[in-house]
């Protein structure tokens, strides 16, 4: 059910996202004169199709993108080079190659733009319903970890300190931290670490990072740190129990309450997590209590390896916690803020996937982090299980990526594209087909080559 709950939201996602991109460059072309023979989401044979203002509009089987088809577009030749359109003296004006280069930029550059107002759009929307953030609190640091050695003292702290800051930058909930220590994968210096104490107190600190995360396609930011996050205590009851897990055949159910597991009493979920965890195979005895009813039951932890080692599992998940008051910021924008925020946030996203971009070029991070469609359904489904909020975020951000990738000056793609027109603008007349076909063919094998090992990824994470 989850593989089909992920890939229905991915094709969710991606229908939307790629009939906006063709949206953008049908508009346009149609404002510049250009006759659209066809407007089509996937790719293949259309098992669906209707005609409307002399456009085919088709829906095809393979959902890995889509086409905009102009009349008068360049065909490719029989060996592989691109050559004109034989076109009619009396239908140049309706025909794409003949249009000035500044109308043909625009058309091609109107997909990723459209990407981007989407984006900025779907913010909004999140933004208008208000947004719950919470305070990066800390609750110990570890004994000979990368923030122990930059002089935080070690331990507990009792209350929790605050992150006012990571490299200057104010972090008033975990996301605008995260998003500041995402901006340094891969990088080697000192990420400036800003904390307070329950009176206000902060001192700044400098945390050494080596090639930071780099090496690895989940960085684990606040644990390779040597940071433990505070969080509200987790009671020990059962939000939901997995089908044919340990404890639906024990006969647990949904909000029911642990209170004693063998003698030991249980007050917390993170004890009962390490009881559990800590004897796989082990017939334990269970004290529940079930709405005014006490229990007992038995239930047998199998056995689950990891790389720490194997563990008992159970197949439970733990509900949600509330926060006090003084931890969560909340949020609630106006229109014209909201509006703002997205088109900023939209802004951020763009600028962290181009540094991002950069470094997995220069090296700094690995290819690992690659990921393809299998990484997107899984992020889909997850995304979409958390929330409409959530699933929309995913959508805004999948948006600017697909805005900035078709941007990149590679040939196939629009900025390859966009590159040839403004080569064509600055000399004066266009690339030799002998160039534009070689180009293409090299942008080709280059997408070809980043695809196969995204997909190597994805089935290695599997």
């Amino acid at each position: 059910m989850e593989v089909l709950n992920a890939i229905l939201f991915a094709l969710i996602a991606l229908f939307i996202l790629v009939t906006v991109h063709e949206f953008g460059h049908y508009w346009v072309a149609r404002r510049c004169g250009v006759h659209v023979e066809r407007f089509s989401i996937g790719f293949g044979k259309p098992f669906l199709r209707f005609t409307w203002d002399n456009t085919e509009f088709a829906l095809a089987p393979i959902p890995l993108g889509g086409y905009v088809k102009m009349y008068g577009e360049q065909a490719s030749s029989d060996d592989g080079s691109e050559a004109d359109a034989d076109v009619p003296e009396e239908k140049k004006q309706y025909s794409f190659s003949h249009k000035t280069v500044y109308q043909r930029m625009a058309i091609v550059v109107a997909g990723p733009l459209a990407n981007f107002i989407l984006a900025v759009l779907v913010y909004w929307m999140v933004f208008m319903g208000g947004t719950v953030g919470f305070a990066p609190m800390v609750k110990m640091v570890e004994q000979g970890s990368i923030a122990a050695s930059s002089g935080i003292p070690v331990g507990e702290f009792e209350p929790p300190h605050r992150v006012i800051s990571v490299d200057g930058e104010s972090t008033g909930t975990w996301s605008e931290v995260f998003q500041q220590f995402f901006k340094r994968i891969g990088e080697t210096g000192n990420l400036e670490l800003e904390l307070a104490d329950a009176a206000g107190n902060s001192q700044l600190y400098q945390l050494p990072i080596q090639r930071w995360q780099g090496d690895t396609d989940s960085p684990q930011f606040i644990q390779s740190l040597g940071l433990v996050p505070w969080s509200p205590e987790l009671e020990p009851v059962f939000a939901s129990i997995s089908s044919g897990s340990p404890a639906q055949s024990a006969g647990l159910q949904a909000g029911d309450r642990v209170v004693q597991v063998d003698s030991q009493l249980i007050s917390s979920w993170a004890q009962l997590r390490d009881y559990v965890s800590a004897r796989p195979g082990e017939t334990l005895d269970l004290r529940i209590q079930r709405e005014q009813r006490t229990l007992q039951l038995q239930l047998t932890p199998e056995l689950v390896e990891t790389e720490q080692g194997p563990v008992g599992r159970i197949g439970v998940a733990a509900g949600s916690a509330e926060w006090p008051k003084q931890y969560r910021n909340e949020i609630n924008y106006g229109p014209i803020g909201a509006f703002t925020e997205g088109a900023s946030q939209t802004w951020a996203t763009s600028s962290l996937i181009l540094d991002s971009l950069g470094k997995l070029i220069s090296g700094q991070v690995s290819t690992k982090s690659l990921g393809g469609p299998i990484s997107i359904a899984q992020y889909a489904g997850s995304s979409a299980d958390a929330g409409w909020q959530s699933f929309l975020m995913f959508l805004a951000g999948l948006s600017v990526m697909l805005g900035v990738v078709n941007l990149l000056p590679i040939p196939v793609l629009d900025g390859g594209h966009l590159l040839f027109y403004l080569v064509e603008w600055a000399k004066g007349s266009p690339l030799s087909e002998q160039i534009q076909a070689f180009a293409v063919r090299a942008g080709m094998l280059v997408l070809v080559s980043v695809m196969i090992l995204a997909l190597y990824n994805d089935f290695g994470r599997l």
